[in-house]
């Protein structure tokens, strides 16, 4: 028996002729009556007697009818979930700052691959913002809300940022002789560097604009470096300090609204900072953005889910 042979034999049910039928269905209606025919062959049962051009259904075909729509529920079920399978294959591109890429999503990855093991999720270290547009990434994560109104936006929690340095640094160097360790890479985090140089005394002894070198030379005990707090805690002998007054930070110094005066600055940039104060301790946030005409994609949305789970503690 053919499963489609079910669907004719619904069809001319709720139709009654084999021009409806076969109308509804987009076939001749000589189609429609070979089909009910080779239907009735296979079953052995007489499921229509025929009263002019209408089709009524027999007492073997009434019974039969309410079987066939139950089967013809599951059949629509089941073709569901193959889309559904589908559509849960293939290749997501999702664009992050490599920092972020290798210390926050890297350790979810292995529980994204027992979920999906159908979606290649392709990741993209980026600093910059990829066009979504022209698809060249699907989703992407970034530290600075896009200025596109017709992409979807979502903050996705908040970085938090601080000034480090390694336990033997500190333990090892008097206040007057610590040093800074540059990041070029964000004109915000340049301007904390060129107060500390310009009012608190600060001398450069190493400078890069990738933030993983920066982490790496604090390592080194080349100076104090402006860090996320999830890429310090990696380091265990990383300690938070206060550059102001040269001491490593307690708890309690955290969680107070440590600033810092900074001159007046005239950046032109995204990063431009609109106050006169920063705090040591300061939070960005982060974003998750991506195109409208992708969160149609079922692996996009699972992706961006994802990425909203894993993100979560930040909140």
């Amino acid at each position: 028996m053919y499963w489609d042979d079910l669907a004719y034999f619904i069809c001319l049910v709720e139709k009654q002729t084999l021009t409806a039928c076969a109308e509804k269905i987009g076939v001749q209606h000589s189609t429609v009556a070979r089909r009910i025919e080779h239907l009735e062959q296979t079953l052995k049962v007489k499921l229509f007697d025929r009263m002019g051009k209408r089709y009524i259904l027999t007492q073997e075909g009434e019974l039969l009818y309410t079987q066939a729509t139950e089967v013809q529920k599951e059949i629509t079920v089941f073709e569901r979930m193959a889309i559904d399978q589908n559509a849960m294959q293939g290749k997501v591109v999702v664009s992050a700052p490599p920092v972020w890429a290798n210390e926050v999503l890297m350790p979810s990855l292995i529980g994204f691959r027992q979920q999906f093991p159908d979606i290649l999720l392709e990741i993209c270290g980026e600093v910059g913002m990829s066009n979504l547009h022209q698809r060249e990434a699907d989703i992407a994560l970034r530290l600075h809300r896009p200025t596109q109104q017709d992409l979807i936006i979502r903050m996705l929690g908040e970085v938090r940022y601080g000034f480090f340095a390694h336990c033997d640094y500190v333990e090892h160097n008097k206040p007057e002789q610590w040093q800074l360790i540059e990041f070029q890479a964000s004109a915000r985090v340049l301007a904390w560097s060129q107060t500390l140089i310009k009012h608190h005394s600060y001398t450069i002894s190493f400078s890069t604009n990738d933030l993983y070198v920066a982490c790496h030379a604090v390592c080194q005990k080349l100076g104090i470096a402006l860090l996320p707090y999830f890429l310090a805690s990696q380091h265990p002998k990383l300690l938070p300090v206060n550059p102001v007054t040269r001491v490593s930070m307690t708890d309690e110094e955290l969680n107070k609204s440590l600033t810092l005066d900074l001159p007046n600055l005239s950046l032109k940039n995204e990063d431009a900072l609109s106050d006169t104060t920063v705090s040591l301790t300061q939070s960005y946030p982060m974003y998750l953005v991506m195109h409208p005409d992708v969160r149609r994609s079922a692996r996009v949305r699972a992706v961006a889910d994802w990425l909203i789970a894993t993100t979560a503690h930040l909140n």
